[in-house]
């Protein structure tokens, strides 16, 4: 039982400061430490280890970068660094519940009847006996039988928490009475000093001389018109107040009303002026389009005209080169021709 404990507070214990998890924290590599100790841990890792985040630039998107302190993992602590890392709340549930169960297992008490030297924990309370028994008494001195068949016996744990449940109540009855009697004397207050207006006891009358004093009962009810007074007045303002904030809700809502309304004109006139500014660019794009290719589609053709002339002009006036390169004959011969085509040529293209 005692290997079986150790054993659980062994994997309920941080790896970092030796003790039980206080808000334990995981790593990506499931390792989990307490959040202060992987903290300092963080703090005392080099400032040079840093992860460049690929989503920013900057200070924004540079992180620590540390080691996991048992795998050795590298871990990038994030943009908010330690304080981002995941809660295991798992583990810390285990951890309290465990907290818990042993706390009140060194609570139990003690059997009644053992003696100092050798005293065992209690596993009944007899409710008739008013005694705590272990398991061996319990055996050994009351036997369910005879007169003791009839007594009512209770589990140890359940004898625990009804007498913390009654110190509980007895303290706060204790801490009411405190509050309901004077510190002076330690008697309980039942007088009230009018000219004073304080509650006092008997023993505070000789501190009042010749004052006024009634009853608390009486005192209470002479006061309490005054107060149920101001309650009404208090009440009859606090209507007006509703009314005034229903007033201001309506005016919001009106308001917002009014914003979102003005918001969707604007919309629609944005919407309408760009649909109609795109059918102006598209229109005027096609007019450019056909006036520039009907432009085009002429400028090729007077280009292709003198394109040819050029060509024929070459083939005529190396033809006429050719001739002069000839014999005189040759060249008495075709030289009247050969001058009226250059210049019917020249003509041409002077036109």
């Amino acid at each position: 039982m005692a290997e079986s404990k150790e054993n659980r507070e062994a994997v309920l214990t941080c790896p970092i400061c030796v003790e039980t998890f206080r808000k334990p924290v995981m790593l990506p590599c499931q390792h989990s430490f307490c959040r202060e100790c992987i903290g300092v841990y963080a703090d005392k890792s080099k400032p040079g280890q840093t992860d460049e985040a690929s989503c920013g630039t900057g200070s924004e998107g540079i992180h620590q970068l540390i080691s996991c302190p048992v795998c050795r993992t590298p871990t990038s602590l994030g943009r908010e660094g330690v304080a981002g890392l995941p809660l295991n709340f798992h583990l810390a549930e285990i951890v309290e519940r465990f907290s818990s169960a042993v706390k009140f297992e060194d609570d139990t008490p003690y059997c009644s009847l053992c003696g100092d030297d050798n005293q065992a924990k209690a596993v009944k309370f007899c409710t008739d006996c008013c005694l705590l028994y272990c398991k061996d008494c319990l055996a050994s001195f009351h036997p369910m039988m005879g007169a003791m068949k009839r007594h009512r016996l209770i589990s140890s744990l359940e004898y625990l928490s009804q007498e913390t449940s009654q110190r509980q109540t007895t303290g706060r009855d204790e801490q009411t009475t405190q509050q309901a009697s004077c510190a002076r004397h330690g008697q309980p207050f039942g007088l009230y000093c009018v000219p004073c207006r304080m509650v006092i006891c008997v023993g505070c009358v000789v501190d009042h001389p010749k004052h006024a004093v009634q009853d608390i009962p009486s005192a209470a009810e002479n006061d309490k018109p005054a107060v149920l007074n101001k309650t009404s007045e208090l009440e009859k303002v606090l209507q007006e107040t509703k009314e005034s904030l229903s007033g201001v809700t309506r005016l919001h809502n009106k308001i917002q009303e009014a914003q979102e309304l003005h918001t969707q004109e604007v919309e629609r006139a944005y919407c309408a002026a760009l649909e109609a500014l795109q059918a102006w660019k598209q229109q005027s794009l096609d007019g450019i389009k056909t006036r520039y290719s009907q432009w085009s589609v002429e400028c090729s053709a007077v280009l292709k005209h003198f394109q040819l002339q050029a060509q024929e002009m070459e083939r005529m006036v190396q033809a006429s080169k050719d001739l002069l390169a000839s014999l005189d004959v040759e060249f008495l011969q075709v030289s009247q021709t050969c001058t009226v085509s250059l210049h019917w040529f020249s003509c041409l293209s002077c036109s």
